[in-house]
């Protein structure tokens, strides 16, 4: 059945007695952690928020009640399903650049406000002028920034080399993770208690969701949404604050948003075959306080993809979603929206895909 040919009675039905649990668990359960990389207007404009729309953004949060956490604040609240209060944020920074300690590193410590600067060492130790300096970052772990890891070198951790087995490969990975480590403690002393990891490009597969797991750590992609209960703590969502992303008003809408109560999502993986250009996701939904019947999920370039849906007879939703396109090699994602019953606010998903060139060699940057 379509979506939208849902009868009003039924759907009226699957929502009564939904609002306390969805009340409970989404709404005090989650928090909107935002993802910067440069804080410059000099800097390439997709990876890029000038110092003008940062602070627009920090007033946002003001303007809007928002309390700012730490982030190893927030996962400590998740791991012991503690609950959050309705409005939090969380500002993280991935790479280290050198912008984040001459222009965000001033303006966050005006306002006391916690962040969290992801670093991988290498370009670190070449002394690249683009990146902060090791005494930078012990200064900002002084004024209370939260060290988390971004991998040594900063590769896409998805891609086997020429010949790797995958047991060679986790192996690579793990000296990625852990020498990353090492160096970040021997140069800033004793981090968080929590460990935290920070994908680069925001690509992983739940082979490195179980490693990261393995070894400890809570881990953070790019894929937009809030970071909940519903979601992995090896493959936890975060807004873009950056580029296209910066706009005050679109981050309003995201910042409000809400986790779907997502109880299972086929495929695991966002890493695709070189074959599977149209890829069909399903996700299993438990009841909520979302509006299914205006439920929305979009492609890549802003389609309505197609949608169906079938109820459970334990009362969850199944849906399944897929683009009418042939997409072609890159990072995609499918963001998926619906309206709170009755709140001026919104739920949102989003899956990001991976997709080789059809001849399997992987797409440039």
């Amino acid at each position: 059945m379509r979506l939208s040919l849902l009868g009003s009675t039924v759907l009226g039905l699957s929502l009564i007695g939904s609002q306390v649990q969805a009340k409970e668990i989404a709404e005090q359960h989650h928090a909107s952690v935002l993802m910067y990389h440069h804080i410059s207007a000099e800097t390439p404009p997709s990876t890029s928020t000038d110092a003008g729309a940062f602070t627009q953004h920090l007033d946002l949060l003001d303007q809007l009640g928002f309390q700012v956490w730490s982030l190893p604040q927030v996962t400590a609240y998740l791991k012991a399903n503690k609950p959050l209060p309705d409005k939090v944020a969380v500002l993280t920074f991935d790479d280290a650049y050198l912008s984040v300690y001459d222009t965000a590193m001033p303006i966050m410590s005006a306002r006391k406000l916690p962040f969290t600067i992801f670093v991988n060492a290498a370009p670190i130790d070449q002394g690249n002028r683009q990146y902060m300096t090791w005494e930078q970052l012990r200064e900002a772990k002084a004024k209370g920034a939260t060290i988390g890891n971004h991998s040594l070198h900063h590769k896409h951790m998805i891609r086997h080399q020429r010949g790797e087995s995958e047991a060679q490969w986790l192996d690579r990975m793990r000296a990625e993770i852990t020498g990353n480590q090492q160096q970040l403690e021997k140069h800033l002393g004793v981090l968080s208690e929590t460990k935290l990891f920070a994908y680069p490009y925001g690509e992983f597969n739940p082979a490195l969701e179980s490693l990261l797991a393995d070894l400890g750590y809570i881990a953070f992609g790019q894929q937009s949404g809030a970071v909940s209960r519903f979601t992995s703590l090896q493959g936890a969502p975060r807004y873009a604050a950056n580029g296209v992303y910066s706009d005050p008003q679109s981050l309003k809408t995201k910042l409000l948003a809400l986790p779907f109560p997502i109880k299972a999502e086929e495929p695991r993986s966002g890493v695709l075959a070189a074959d599977e250009r149209s890829p069909v996701l399903t996700l299993t939904l438990d009841k909520g306080d979302y509006r299914l019947d205006q439920l929305r999920c979009y492609g890549p370039v802003g389609e309505v993809l197609q949608l169906t849906h079938e109820y459970q007879a334990d009362g969850t939703v199944k849906l399944q979603m897929a683009t009418e396109r042939t997409l072609p090699a890159g990072r995609h994602r499918y963001n998926c929206t619906a309206p709170h019953i009755s709140e001026p606010r919104w739920f949102w998903f989003s899956r990001q895909w991976m997709l080789p060139e059809p001849d399997g060699r992987w797409y440039k940057g």
